[in-house]
């Protein structure tokens, strides 16, 4: 190598031209990805791989009863439309004071028409436990399902636990 040759080389102590741009993109995406719920490839948070999994499994449920009486899934915890972190506010829910609940109650009824497509006159929310090693080939079995709470516009009208 002749000292021309390293008089146009960078030193290799400097950092590379694209990188600082890169980092800030990089970091900018991550915030906006935490901010916004927003989970695009390969910025997802692996909840999947994540989370423990235990034998027992329990989650909350609803649905809505419309004036006619039918009763229909109503996609509280949805992604697309639901309440965003309807696991975690059941979890307040179950532990909050009259006051708290009947207001969750009356948002849930309340919202009804936006998220099922139909007025409610009841939104009933279920726990359903069930075991994964319980299984039907592939598949665990449904396990068991109980109304705990009934709501209504008025607020929470029936606790049976």
């Amino acid at each position: 190598m002749n000292p021309s040759d390293c008089d146009r080389m960078a030193p290799p102590d400097q950092v590379p031209r694209l990188a600082r741009p890169f980092v800030v993109v990089l970091i900018v995406a991550m915030f906006a990805c935490a901010i916004f719920a927003w989970e695009p490839w390969p910025l997802t948070s692996f909840r999947l791989f994540s989370n423990l999994r235990v034998d027992h499994q329990a989650a909350w449920s609803a649905t809505t009863i419309d004036a006619g009486g039918n009763e229909e899934q109503y996609p509280l915890g949805g992604e697309d439309h639901g309440f965003r972190g309807f696991p975690f506010t059941m979890s307040e829910f179950v532990s909050a004071d009259r006051g708290r609940q009947d207001q969750l109650c009356r948002t849930w009824v309340a919202g009804a028409p936006d998220l099922a497509g139909h007025e409610a006159v009841e939104v009933r929310l279920y726990l359903r436990d069930w075991t994964l090693s319980d299984r039907a080939g592939d598949h665990a079995l449904p396990g068991a399902t109980e109304l705990r709470y009934t709501c209504t516009d008025g607020g929470l009208a029936n606790a049976s636990h």
